[in-house]
């Protein structure tokens, strides 16, 4: 899979894959204004898109691979507008994937449970 990030963005940015359920797998994109090559599975397969652009702005989307992910070029371009933060996506494969989409912030009962995981040592 490529993938390409342009735009306005921070070393905040991180962009990952997760499948499954229980046994979760995580697949890391994009970190440290780096982007990280992964190899996947040819199968066909159900991932969870995640874009953490800082500490305050998220986006979650599952996304359906009917098909081989590794042939997929995807492209996220960032860019700030009134205040808010937009990121363009592109798939090759993927039709659905390709749009704008409005990072929002973490909705209340995730931010609780983001508050107690970091505060767990203490």
């Amino acid at each position: 899979m490529k993938v390409i990030v342009s735009g306005e963005y921070n070393n905040d940015l991180k962009i990952k894959f997760s499948q499954g359920t229980w046994n979760l797998t995580i697949f890391t994109l994009f970190e440290n204004q780096n982007v990280i090559s992964v190899v996947f599975s040819r199968d066909p397969t159900l991932f969870r898109l995640s874009i953490k652009y800082n500490s305050e702005k998220y986006y979650f989307e599952n996304i359906l691979y009917v098909g081989n992910p590794n042939l997929d070029n995807l492209k996220f371009h960032f860019y700030k507008e009134c205040n808010r933060i937009f990121c363009k996506i592109e798939s090759k494969i993927v039709s659905e994937l390709n749009k704008e989409i409005v990072l929002n912030s973490l909705p209340e009962d995730l931010k609780e449970l983001k508050n107690i995981i970091e505060n767990f040592q203490s």
